[in-house]
């Protein structure tokens, strides 16, 4: 079988100043990635913050959704490599144009699921996963976006939330699996996902800092890298991947970029199992 078409698409975008180190993840990663996937098509999603860094993560993602849109109409895999998980608000609108049977498999330590109502931050990251499943965070919008219903949703290894959040999924639908170092195989995940069109989104603080500290807010009791790569490749054997992207990396927390490598390998290995369902 001939190799499935990529496009690797670099969004370093964030919605702070502070968390700008974030942006630079593309940049740090993409060479090495570059180097393991041997991409078709290459896109660099401009972000530009001046002095509004919503204003122009709003528009980065209206310009992701687009590049997302058009891999996929064109029978190719998106692999993007994020800044912030605020990226998921672009891939998800633009896969839905082409696969409205999408599901959503979200890796991250953390719920992002507050609300404007709930939020104790109002760090727009930790709003974003809401915002893709409806509860609409206004700085996020832009015309003709699309949402996913929760229930096409799994958040793997949430286990750090602030206490609304924790209130806001429990009156979701979305699927909440356990991933952590007493849970390295995601139990249940396998059977949610089998046959189902994903979008594998993750967020690599997900793993435990003891492993990858080059992250914002570490969250200690993750499972190993390794586990997250063993299921990420059981995850293509039950499932259709139609796009992965990785988020979280902090480049100036990574002494002598000694992650670089292992994250690129990570990316690479889930984009060689992606694959773009017959027409049927």
């Amino acid at each position: 079988m001939a190799a499935v078409p990529v496009h690797l698409l670099e969004a370093g975008v964030v919605t702070e100043q502070r968390f700008a180190a974030l942006g630079g993840a593309p940049a740090a990663l993409g060479p090495a990635v570059s180097e393991r996937i041997r991409p078709d098509k290459k896109v660099r999603i401009p972000f530009v913050p001046r002095d509004r860094w919503l204003t122009a993560a709003r528009e980065s993602c209206r310009t992701l959704a687009e590049a997302v849109r058009s891999t996929m109409a064109a029978g190719a895999v998106p692999v993007v490599l994020g800044g912030e998980c605020t990226v998921v608000a672009g891939s998800v609108s633009g896969a839905l144009t082409v696969e409205p049977d999408l599901a959503l498999v979200y890796f991250d330590a953390h719920g992002d699921f507050n609300t404007l109502a709930t939020t104790p931050t109002h760090y727009v990251a930790g709003m974003c996963l809401a915002h893709v499943c409806g509860r609409k965070v206004a700085p996020l919008l832009w015309p003709g976006a699309r949402t996913i219903s929760d229930d096409r949703v799994a958040l793997v290894g949430g286990r750090a939330l602030d206490p609304g959040e924790a209130g806001n999924l429990q009156l979701s639908r979305v699927t909440r699996v356990a991933f952590d170092r007493e849970h390295p195989d995601a139990p249940g995940l396998l059977a949610w996902a089998r046959r189902k069109p994903l979008l594998i989104h993750v967020d690599i603080d997900v793993v435990d800092p003891a492993e990858v500290p080059a992250v914002v807010n570490p969250v200690p009791g993750g499972p190993r890298l390794r586990s997250l790569a063993d299921i990420l490749s059981a995850l293509a054997a039950v499932a259709t991947v139609r796009g992965v992207e990785l988020c979280g990396y902090d480049p100036q927390r990574d002494e002598g970029a000694r992650l670089a490598g292992p994250l690129a390998d990570l990316v690479a290995a889930a984009a060689a199992k992606a694959a773009v369902p017959v027409a049927r």
